[in-house]
């Protein structure tokens, strides 16, 4: 059914250096140029997109502590306890000037 491996003695045709210096011959330069062409185009629109996403991303631990810091519950402030004053002004007429240090 299937051949005895063994029994096949026949040395193969083609060897490795002519298979190398034909696939050299088969490349079409014109296709590997354009391809090169249109990939340098591609990457040279790809970075300036890369610069500008950049401190975004570098920002992107900031952005996210101020959401979380949204989320909380608002502190409410302590109420300052106001103590009672009294007005201790005298109502003396005096000539002499009044001096505030």
């Amino acid at each position: 059914m299937y051949p005895n491996p063994y029994l096949m003695t026949a040395t193969p045709k083609v060897s490795l250096l002519s298979k190398g210096l034909s696939s050299l011959k088969s490349i079409k330069w014109a296709t590997l140029l354009e391809g090169t062409q249109k990939t340098l185009g591609v990457i040279n629109q790809a970075i300036p997109i890369v610069y500008q996403i950049k401190p975004i991303v570098n920002n992107a631990k900031t952005i996210f502590k101020i959401a979380d810091s949204l989320k909380e519950d608002p502190v409410q402030p302590e109420e300052i306890k106001a103590s009672p004053t009294t007005n201790t002004t005298t109502n003396t007429s005096s000539t002499s000037p009044i001096f505030y240090i």
